[in-house]
């Protein structure tokens, strides 16, 4: 069989959404589809604000983005830490660097075997 092979070309949100779509069928503990569109509203933030990705002013943004209230952003960044996907320490929150895609173009390959 050929390759199959798909070109997208998306901007800001959509582009992290479809990346954390794609990854999340290798990832051992599965995003659910609103924690995809949370996380990958905070992954679109660009400029000064995203070197504090997950601070107050990057939660106002979020929030006011996806239209979530303060207690509703809180339980999905509490799933988000409980499964491993953002880390905490101290008050600084960071996202672990493997969901973070290449910045302007991601490559992915899969193998599929059948035995």
């Amino acid at each position: 069989m050929k390759e199959i092979k798909k070109l997208l070309k998306l901007s800001g949100i959509q582009y992290y959404q479809m990346h954390l779509s794609i990854i999340n069928c290798l990832l051992p503990v599965k995003l659910t589809p609103k924690e995809i569109e949370v996380l990958s509203c905070f992954m679109s933030l660009t400029g000064d604000i995203s070197r504090y990705r997950f601070g107050p002013s990057a939660k106002k943004i979020v929030m006011a983005t996806m239209k979530i209230t303060p207690a509703g952003l809180s339980n999905y960044m509490t799933s988000l830490l409980e499964k491993g996907f953002l880390q905490q320490t101290g008050d600084e929150i960071t996202m672990l660097p493997i969901l973070m895609p290449e910045n302007g173009e991601q490559t992915y390959l899969f193998k599929l075997q059948k035995n």
